[in-house]
């Protein structure tokens, strides 16, 4: 039995950030050592063209973290508690709205999910936002419940897979998937490049699916029922400390190594071709691939090392373009534009996480005409 993806539910906070407020922002909370022609480049080299930001305001550059500390640059002064504080007030509702238009799109029924799985990595609290999910859309205060915490931006991967094995192991099961992620929660404002990076790649969204057993569950869809084939997953040997994802005393730090890039290229190519082997596909059977953007180096090393045409990578660059890296949403933005063009058959979607270690999940996407 093979469980299907009957709807995608997207969402994000309600302020639109450009790349001129972007830049506002990075300038306003960056130490003055920091080069701001470094800002620009890094800016201008994101591929991201607007994202959606939780931490901006509209009656100050530095938004959420326009505190006396910072305007005076005497060291951070923003602590994780006022940023689980943001990530809380900012995941709820864009959780919510995501929720709703999946079971939307999916055309069941709130009442009749069985399970939920929650996925974050930028945000903690209890109770959280599966309790906050039940509450809010009206489900049933039995439903089963899982929290997946931490793993970085392939979590929504390891949340598919989990509803995946929910529903075989019960076919009546209707299972709720969710990713919530407030990346703006931990900007940070020292002098490390890497983090800069990071700051300059990240925005906030929320994203969800459906997930039962049988494509038989939705009465109709706005987009096309997928199959779920499989999930893989690999840890890159040698890559321990080329990503890191660290709790500390003033948010979240991530740790991102220059040779991330190279280091996917190399173990990609072998490992992919294996997984897709055992369904029985190639590289060129794929009709659309699912890659997550941690950036314009990772997108152009997968479509390099894949031996892919450009146009392999167009659905994720056009959402890091329009929203930016939202860690484990993203690759669930991505897939519900790929269906929402029209994608049919085999899909590929490849994320990469702390570790170094990568996720991959394969579905068959069906035509409109053969749903109903």
């Amino acid at each position: 039995m093979s469980p299907h993806i009957l709807g995608f539910g997207c969402a994000h906070p309600p302020l639109r950030m450009d790349t001129t407020r972007w830049l506002a922002l990075a300038t306003a909370i960056a130490p003055p050592r920091v080069d701001r022609a470094l800002l620009q480049r890094l800016a201008d080299r994101s591929g991201i063209a607007q994202r959606w930001c939780a931490a901006a305001t509209d009656n100050h550059p530095a938004g959420f973290y326009a505190t006396d500390g910072l305007s005076s640059h005497t060291g951070p002064s923003v602590g994780t508690a006022a940023r689980m504080h943001l990530w809380a007030e900012a995941v709820r509702p864009m959780a919510l709205a995501a929720c709703r238009d999946a079971i939307s799109s999916s055309e069941v029924d709130a009442q009749s999910v069985t399970h939920l799985v929650t996925a974050s990595c930028t945000g903690f609290c209890a109770p959280g936002m599966d309790q906050w999910l039940i509450r809010d859309l009206g489900l049933s205060p039995s439903v089963r419940r899982t929290n997946i915490g931490f793993m970085g931006c392939h979590a929504a991967i390891n949340a598919v897979a989990t509803a995946r094995d929910i529903a075989r192991a019960d076919s009546s099961a209707r299972v709720l998937v969710c990713c919530g992620e407030v990346c703006s929660a931990h900007l940070h404002y020292g002098e490390r490049v890497d983090q800069w990076i990071a700051n300059t790649l990240f925005g906030d969204g929320a994203a969800a699916v459906v997930i039962a057993a049988s494509a038989g569950h939705a009465r109709s869809s706005t987009h096309a029922p997928a199959t779920i084939i499989d999930t893989h997953s690999l840890i890159i040997e040698g890559s321990e400390d080329a990503m890191t994802w660290e709790i500390g005393d003033c948010g979240f730090a991530m740790g991102l190594s220059a040779e991330v890039p190279a280091l996917i290229e190399r173990a990609l190519p072998s490992w992919v071709d294996a997984q897709l082997a055992a369904h029985g596909l190639a590289r060129t059977s794929v009709a659309g691939w699912a890659i997550h953007p941690g950036g314009p180096r990772v997108i152009d090393s997968v479509v390099h090392a894949l031996g892919l045409s450009a146009a392999a990578g167009d659905a994720s660059r056009s959402v890091l373009r329009d929203f930016g890296n939202m860690s484990s949403a993203t690759l669930l933005f991505i897939l519900e534009r790929l269906s929402r063009v029209g994608t049919t058959g085999p899909v590929v979607a490849l994320a990469f996480g702390p570790g170094l270690s990568a996720e991959m999940l394969v579905i068959s996407v069906s035509s409109q005409s053969q749903t109903g």
